[in-house]
């Protein structure tokens, strides 16, 4: 074989290239079932040495991530890839779970937290990743051979380990979405009771969070909230007729003289499609009978009340003056 100086090339040279081409092939067969990530003990048992290995990152062919490495050509990135990096770097039989796996799991769970949940005490050779130590690791299933907590584990990881803040997004997520209700979240929080097990004072807190905010709830301290605003008369579950006498909507709170409607959404509002358009249309039919609508959240309710009140009397301001006269 010649080469470009006119010579050829070893024979032991050409041998070495083929070899290592076939083991290149052999690691890129692996990680293409594993969203292009390989372990470093899994490449050593394709034959790469640790000099092999370590010319391909410094190629930038391959990039480690602590024991796991990403093939370039065949990385699909996302959340797949995450969750073989964490598998990868874990302690064999951990499970991965937080955010990525609850979003592998199909729930749209937004978060950067990575969680594994490993039977032994460990130290990752990954940085950033929370390690939670449990005797029994929780329900889990393979895809594809990556170990993932089921949805509703990995959401309660992910609360376990939050700050207050992050808790209640969480948690009002799971609401929104309708993951799960107080009596699955009660299954997972009696499984993790006892000693050593972290994170379940978090759940509790959850527990209590998602049995307030409902529909019924947030009406009646708006009720309250008008009551103290002094802004007219409100009457509450205000059935709006059509000329028919058929019910088309029934209002919150209304205010008659103005035609405004107050409508109130629980923490869990618009926990799917359907419910979201039958309450666009809903709202639109009021609009078109001439009404004025007012919609406020739970947490507006509750943590800006004196702001709820002032639109209110804003709206008022107004529909008195269109309508010529004074009210409230």
């Amino acid at each position: 074989m010649d080469s470009d100086s006119g010579g050829t090339v070893p024979w032991g040279n050409v041998r070495r290239m083929t070899r290592g081409r076939a083991l290149d092939r052999r690691a890129v067969d692996i990680a293409s079932l594993q969203a292009g990530v390989i372990s470093t003990r899994q490449a050593r048992s394709a034959g790469l040495s640790p000099e092999a290995i370590a010319r391909r990152v410094r190629s930038g062919e391959w990039e480690r991530r602590g024991n796991a490495l990403i093939i370039r050509s065949v990385s699909s990135g996302g959340d797949a890839c995450e969750g073989w990096i964490l598998q990868a770097n874990a302690p064999e039989g951990s499970v991965v779970s937080g955010p990525i796996a609850a979003r592998l799991g199909g729930w749209d769970l937004p978060g950067t937290e990575r969680i594994v949940v490993a039977s032994e005490r460990c130290r990752m050779a990954l940085e950033g990743v929370t390690v939670i130590q449990r005797s029994a690791l929780p329900p889990a299933y393979m895809a594809a051979g990556l170990h993932l907590a089921v949805p509703i584990e990995a959401v309660a990881d992910t609360i376990g380990i939050a700050g207050k803040h992050r808790a209640h997004e969480v948690v009002d997520r799971a609401l929104q979405q309708r993951w799960f209700g107080i009596e699955d979240l009660d299954e997972v929080i009696a499984g993790r009771a006892g000693r050593g097990n972290r994170g379940v004072g978090a759940l509790r807190r959850a527990r209590m969070r998602m049995a307030t905010g409902s529909r019924s709830e947030a009406e009646q301290r708006m009720g309250r909230l008008l009551r103290r605003s002094r802004t007219g008369d409100w009457i509450a579950n205000h059935p709006v007729l059509d000329r028919s006498g058929r019910v088309v909507a029934e209002i919150d709170f209304a205010h008659l003289d103005l035609r405004i409607a107050i409508e109130v959404d629980g923490r869990a509002f618009h926990s799917d499609r359907r419910s979201f358009e039958r309450d666009r249309a809903r709202q639109n039919d009021l609009v078109l009978r001439g009404w004025l609508v007012l919609r406020f959240t739970w947490e507006q309710i509750t943590t800006k009340p004196e702001w709820v009140i002032a639109e209110i009397r804003e709206a008022i301001a107004h529909r008195s003056r269109s309508f010529g006269r004074s009210a409230g």
